[in-house]
């Protein structure tokens, strides 16, 4: 235990969440979450996102300030239990220490429209100590080109892949994707499946499943990625939310 003393105040560290044992100069921290704005693509069963400036210092209102209007699947956001199961775990009951993963790695799993993440895309990866999974597909390239690509035509999981996940590796408690969606707009029925696989109570496949969509993950080399930390909107009640994903990338890979 080790005690800091500053003045007045004396803070106990009794457990260390995340590492920072490295020089500032080995280091950088990113996000792997997009900007939300109003021309976010979002999911098609969604409204857009609205941010309008209600008051205005040119206005002579004499400060700033926003009306913001977004449903809680907009961008970039995490789904909790709650939003498949009923009764389960929203995403406001989440310590902020279970949103931190100190095991992450990014997985390439390049998929074209409307292609699925399969078995075979998993199987042979050593996903052993691994603690949070991000799929690359690269679709994330149409997010702003082709923004009805996107939406209409992205890649999904099917449900044996993350029953397998769930089954072989219970000490993975989180999976993200580079697309709108875990399910694919074309075929939105095995998505369902994927999601409620996830999110149901087993003691066997250990802690339900968190699940993050539309991540931005471009060109992160999965051995630089150190650690990563969730933030999510803090409303309390709701199934899910957009959030800030924060990554400290290790650049000397020690």
């Amino acid at each position: 235990m080790k005690t800091i003393i500053k003045g007045r105040i004396n803070i106990k560290i009794t457990k260390k969440i995340l590492d920072f044992s490295h020089s500032v100069n080995d280091m950088q921290y990113t996000t792997l979450s997009h900007l939300l704005e109003e021309n976010s693509p979002v999911h098609m069963n969604l409204k857009k996102p609205e941010v309008i400036h209600n008051s205005q210092i040119p206005g002579g209102d004499g400060y700033n300030s926003f009306i913001i209007t977004a449903e809680n699947h907009s961008g970039t956001h995490i789904d909790a239990p709650g939003h498949f199961i009923d009764g389960g775990k929203t995403i406001s009951q989440y310590r902020p220490d279970e949103l931190v993963f100190n095991k992450p790695i990014i997985l390439d799993v390049i998929k074209g429209p409307n292609e699925t993440i399969n078995l075979q895309d998993v199987r042979e990866v050593n996903l052993n100590d691994v603690d949070c999974l991000f799929f690359r597909t690269g679709f994330e390239v149409h997010r702003d080109k082709h923004p009805e690509k996107y939406l209409t035509e992205n890649p999904g999981i099917s449900p044996q892949t993350v029953s397998w996940i769930r089954e072989n590796y219970s000490g993975i408690r989180c999976l993200g994707i580079d697309t709108v969606s875990m399910s694919s707009y074309q075929n939105p029925e095995p998505g369902k499946q994927a999601h409620v696989i996830a999110f149901k109570e087993n003691e066997k496949l250990g802690e339900p499943l968190l699940l993050i969509e539309d991540m931005k993950l471009g060109n992160i080399k999965t051995e630089e990625l150190k650690w990563v930390m969730v933030v999510p909107w803090q409303i309390k009640g709701i199934d899910s939310a957009p959030c800030t994903v924060i990554a400290r990338l290790n650049l000397n890979q020690d």
